[in-house]
């Protein structure tokens, strides 16, 4: 049994990060040790929201410390819900929570490095903008053992713009500082998750699951994927969150390569990350390049099911 890892999720709580969160709730392999949600796909205050509304609905036997992260200010960008919906999470019927306990995410960030004992990973699954202010910390960066991003474009055009992907382009930045903070990190960029793509089918099996935590998931797919612009074309859902945590659990679907990258943050290229030769290799980002889709999403469904399917 391969030991537990310590995480902690950072968030802009959209549909496809709740799919991220439920699957690292529901691996043994993985616990939470904190959330910190942030502005990005909906503003701060309903990722917030969303945070709790998430963990009501799946009820975990023990709820993450929750931090309240930071939003962007920068002109001329937009949020995500014409892929999330006016919620973030496609409209599923989930009430908020009764209570929620915040901490400002300085707080959540050194209380998890502290739990974790040197060894937190942290998994940013939206913009860079709270993860980047944390690392300005020194206390905060020499405590974290590895950061997995989800973010940037390398070969594949962008989300958003023709050369951005959408966390990268909302604080370009941020995700330019984060790289060159000089801590492991592992980035999962378009080019690989524009390939793991769940339809009604993967949501019916979600929905007829025992697990409660599959069934909540369920509603919160179906919902992204009737949106009318829903990100993968109708009836279908890309999920690029999740696959940054399947990179942890199963890292022999994957390629990845060493490579320096340059994120452009300013102009009408903001947010597009350009591959380059040099750098130390010690201090360079991991790029994830390919993944085995099929093999990805049948693990993702039995982990978030608790069970075994025969395929």
């Amino acid at each position: 049994m391969n030991p537990v890892l310590p995480m902690l999720i950072d968030t802009d709580m959209g549909v496809d990060d709740a799919a991220a969160v439920v699957l690292a709730l529901q691996s043994p392999l993985l616990k939470i040790e904190a959330i910190v949600a942030t502005g990005g796909n909906v503003s701060l205050d309903q990722a917030e929201v969303n945070v709790g509304r998430l963990l009501r609905g799946v009820a975990p036997p023990r709820w993450p410390p929750i931090g309240r992260g930071l939003d962007q200010q920068r002109d001329g960008i937009e949020r995500a819900h014409h892929v999330h919906g006016d919620d973030g999470l496609g409209g599923a019927n989930l009430p908020p929570a009764e209570s929620l306990s915040v901490e400002p995410f300085l707080d959540i960030y050194r209380r998890a490095i502290a739990a974790a004992g040197g060894k937190l990973h942290v998994v940013a699954i939206g913009p860079l903008t709270t993860l980047a202010a944390a690392l300005r910390e020194a206390d905060v960066a020499s405590g974290i053992a590895h950061i997995h991003v989800m973010g940037g474009a390398v070969w594949s055009p962008g989300n958003v713009t023709p050369h951005a992907e959408f966390n990268f382009h909302r604080d370009p930045q941020a995700a330019a500082d984060t790289l060159a903070a000089g801590r492991p990190i592992t980035v999962t960029p378009l080019d690989v998750t524009r390939t793991v793509v769940v339809d009604e089918s993967h949501v019916a099996r979600l929905a007829a699951s025992a697990s409660k935590p599959a069934r909540v998931l369920a509603e919160i797919l179906a919902g992204g994927i009737r949106l009318p612009h829903a990100d993968g074309g109708p009836g279908r859902m890309l999920q690029h969150d999740p696959v940054a945590i399947g990179a942890i659990l199963w890292p022999d679907q994957f390629v990845r390569v060493r490579m320096k990258l340059e994120i452009v943050t300013h102009g009408d290229k903001a947010g597009q990350s350009k591959p380059r030769l040099g750098g130390d290799p010690s201090r360079l980002p991991d790029v994830l390049t390919r993944v085995s889709a099929a093999d990805f999403l049948e693990n993702f469904l039995e982990t978030v099911c608790g069970e075994r399917f025969v395929v």
